[in-house]
């Protein structure tokens, strides 16, 4: 049985905004404070983590500060950014999320950032995009463990067969391929392992919600490479 499509889970950072640089900057920011050493691939190598993971690697690479310190001076210097900079979206992603509002599929953000960042951001989001919102605190274990994606899938009050997911980081990645969500890829700027399961599409621009109503039908039909 092909299961028609009725949500799509929207991870956050790299996937609907353009704000993994502001997070490397705030990472390095954070260890040069500390004398520490944070370049580029060590940012890079954060994408997609949970912040208290990143926490433990700045950490480990000189900044002086428990955990818990270190991720609230992140997302507090984030929300700022957020607020005064703004933040870029990744390209396709307002128009498709106001198509599939208007086609009545529902939207979830599904996201290891927390607080005041996440809400920065979303205060700039179409009005009446989001139908929930599931942060990184709100699970003990992070990308790629599925929990995250799962208590999304619960609170929408739908079935994994049901909803397709929006990635663009390995951790994202593995994340939903193991919730058993149909799994789309958009890399930014890491790469996403190649697995035979997983849809990759360059880019969400031109993409439209019977793009991805026909990628769930075919990869729910044992067809998993579709692409538009």
């Amino acid at each position: 049985m092909t299961h028609p499509l009725k949500a799509v889970l929207w991870d956050l950072d790299g996937t609907v905004v353009d704000s993994e640089g502001y997070w490397i900057a705030t990472e390095s920011e954070i260890a040069a404070e500390h004398g520490a050493d944070w370049g580029e691939d060590d940012g890079l190598a954060a994408v997609g983590q949970p912040l208290a993971r990143t926490a433990e690697m700045l950490i480990a690479r000189g900044v002086d500060a428990p955990v818990w310190a270190v991720v609230d001076e992140m997302v507090t210097r984030m929300q700022a950014r957020v607020r005064a900079e703004g933040v870029p979206y990744r390209p396709g992603v307002v128009r498709l999320m106001e198509e599939l509002r208007a086609e009545g599929i529902r939207q979830a953000l599904v996201t290891m950032s927390v607080g005041g960042y996440v809400d920065a951001v979303v205060e700039g989001f179409p009005e009446g995009t989001l139908d929930v919102i599931r942060t990184g605190d709100t699970v003990p274990r992070g990308k790629p463990d599925p929990q995250i994606y799962l208590d999304a899938v619960h609170h929408l009050g739908l079935e994994v067969a049901h909803c397709l997911a929006i990635e663009d980081s390995p951790s994202g990645v593995g994340a939903i391929l193991a919730a058993g969500v149909t799994p789309v890829a958009v890399p930014f700027m890491v790469e996403v392992p190649r697995d035979e399961v997983l849809v990759v599409l360059p880019t969400l621009d031109g993409v439209t919600a019977d793009h991805l109503a026909v990628i769930h039908r075919q990869w729910q039909a044992g067809a998993p490479r579709a692409a538009h």
